[in-house]
């Protein structure tokens, strides 16, 4: 009986194992399903509503010209600059999250996303007219200061995690208020401030994604690189260096890929808040803490989310739209008060 027993045990545990290895191939199903059914909603939704069979003939017939334009050079192209924008932010927030080892953190909070804003926003001012790429590469070099700045701060010889936080807090609530006195005191105020502080997808194109694309797809490969050496990483400094890990290198190269995908990421939706919070926490209910995992889950379920909230902002006063940003935040912010009051 004793030997029934430990057999039975033994098969109980089992296929236990097997069900939660099979929850995450469930769950990024269900993400990806999602996701196609949003992406078809975006291209058949907005001012003008379009059929499924107009929808087909926009796609495949460049005859039928009124939705073959409608498709191509405004739907389509602003679909995939959402989902570029919510992988990077969600990446971004993924990295900063292991790298800090404080589940509050991502690029908004650390002032990332503000350094990068402060540069757009300079830009703007400077040069109304600027073209797409000059401001993707302004935007990258402001979010590469800021990065640099987070690190020169949180350096006392070694970098800490609580005092890495603690100098993002301060750098975003800095940076946010100088972009805020930036565009207020610019005659482009009106035109340009609700849209970039709200963060939106007004206007998105494909220049949008040629010019982002050349910074965020390395971003993305970076991320993969150092999913590795974030793991043992997040075993604490001690273990790590005894295993070989650079570790103040490591996060140096992780504040850059950081600064790069966020940068670009601001450079197409303006502030975008929360995205960079909620997703790495979603991807890891459903694959785990392995950032091996966890990096790429973040990433396709930040460009859903993105996608869904553009689709909203679209949707709900149309003809009109809301900025995506208060989508976002709408989510986000009791997200936040959830992690501090359970999980902070």
């Amino acid at each position: 009986m004793a030997g029934m027993a430990t057999t039975f045990d033994g098969s109980a545990r089992e296929r236990a194992a097997r069900g939660r290895g099979s929850r995450p191939l469930f769950v990024l199903g269900g993400v990806a399903a999602l996701f196609v059914v949003l992406a078809y909603l975006s291209i058949a939704y907005g001012a003008r509503t379009l059929s499924p069979s107009e929808v087909w003939s926009g796609l495949t017939r460049e005859s039928d010209l009124l939705n073959h334009t409608i498709i191509w050079q405004i739907r389509l192209p602003r679909l995939v600059d959402g989902m570029l924008v919510g992988a990077a932010l969600a990446v971004a927030g993924c990295l900063l999250q292991g790298v800090t080892r404080n589940p509050l953190a991502d690029p908004t909070i650390l002032g990332i996303t503000a350094a990068a804003g402060l540069a757009s926003s300079t830009a703007m001012v400077i040069e109304p007219t600027i073209p797409t790429w000059g401001m993707a590469a302004a935007c990258t070099g402001g979010g590469l200061v800021g990065a640099g700045l987070l690190f020169f701060i949180a350096w006392r010889g070694q970098i800490s995690p609580i005092r890495l936080a603690l100098a993002g807090v301060a750098l975003s609530a800095f940076f946010g208020a100088a972009i805020v006195a930036l565009l207020s005191s610019s005659r482009t105020f009106l035109q340009t401030s609700l849209g970039f502080l709200a963060g939106g997808l007004y206007g998105a194109d494909w220049r949008d994604f040629r010019a982002t694309a050349v910074y965020i797809l390395p971003g993305m490969a970076g991320a993969f690189l150092l999913a590795g050496r974030l793991n043992v990483l997040a075993l604490g400094d001690d273990v790590a260096a005894g295993l070989g890990i650079l570790t103040d290198r490591t996060r140096v190269a992780i504040l850059i890929v950081c600064g790069v995908l966020t940068a670009a990421a601001v450079a197409i939706a303006g502030l975008v808040s929360f995205v960079g919070l909620v997703c790495p926490h979603l991807a890891r209910f459903a694959v785990g803490n392995d950032n091996r995992r966890l990096i790429p889950a973040s990433a396709l379920i930040g460009a859903t989310l993105v996608a869904a909230a553009d689709l909203a902002a679209r949707v709900v006063i149309s003809p009109s739209e809301i900025p995506m940003g208060i989508i976002t935040a709408g989510v986000g912010a009791p997200f936040l008060l959830y992690l501090v009051k359970f999980r902070g």
